[in-house]
């Protein structure tokens, strides 16, 4: 037993278990969910049409975070604020969104941010938390967009969507997260996060929350090491 791991329940609730396949059906729905509640994770990321399903399953006990644009990002501003807005309506508590990465890549700066601006302001107070895709970024872009998303006022920023071009979570770029954006900003780490040595290592590198598939894989391994 390692003395220096975290405690298997309050680590639960960094985790944002995450079901986002276009193919999951609502039985799958309903076990995804009733595991979710059983380990008291932080929160369950869906896409919008299963939100008001999910948070029927999960009640107040796990939040339930709507994916927004996802995975692409290329519908217009206006489709997005209107998905924030129904998906509040639905029972969303939090949204992960999906920027136009091609307006950051041209050098669009103001629509990038004005865009992500206007999803924060459809929210209503609700978090905003936005996906980056790190791996078709260079250094100087992943600055960048972290840095007009905080002037936006997300809550948080992450690395990838986990499931379009974003690749895998890794040290260094969570660690580049957290140094471009202030303490107000959580950073969310996702994508190919599967075992808790892993998930251990972006948690040392600032990331606040961890968006996996794994997350019962991940609590079960740290109760198994602390003897529990």
């Amino acid at each position: 037993m390692d003395p220096k791991l975290p405690d298997p329940d309050a680590f639960a609730k960094r985790i944002h278990d995450t079901l986002v396949a276009p193919e999951a059906t609502a039985s799958e729905l309903a076990a995804f969910c009733a595991t979710a509640k059983k380990y008291r994770f932080g929160a369950v990321v869906v896409q919008g049409c299963w939100v008001k399903e999910a948070k029927g399953l999960v009640g107040d006990d796990v939040k339930v975070s709507a994916g927004v644009g996802f995975p692409m990002g290329g519908v217009t501003a206006k489709s997005k604020v209107a998905e924030i807005r129904e998906t509040a309506e639905l029972g969303a508590d939090m949204f992960d969104v999906m920027p136009n990465i091609g307006f950051l890549r041209s050098g669009m700066e103001a629509e990038f941010r004005d865009e992500i601006a206007a999803m924060v302001d459809g929210a209503g107070g609700r978090p905003v938390r936005v996906m980056l895709e790190f791996t078709i970024l260079d250094r100087e872009q992943k600055v960048r967009a972290a840095k007009l998303s905080e002037q936006a006022g997300v809550a948080g920023v992450k690395n990838s969507s986990g499931w379009g071009r974003g690749g895998p979570a890794t040290v260094d770029d969570i660690r580049l997260l957290r140094e471009s954006v202030s303490p107000r900003v959580h950073v969310k780490a996702s994508g190919g996060i599967r075992d808790l040595d892993n998930a251990l290592s972006l948690v040392d590198a600032g990331a606040d929350f961890l968006g996996t598939r794994a997350g019962v894989a991940i609590i079960d391994e740290l109760r198994e090491r602390l003897g529990r």
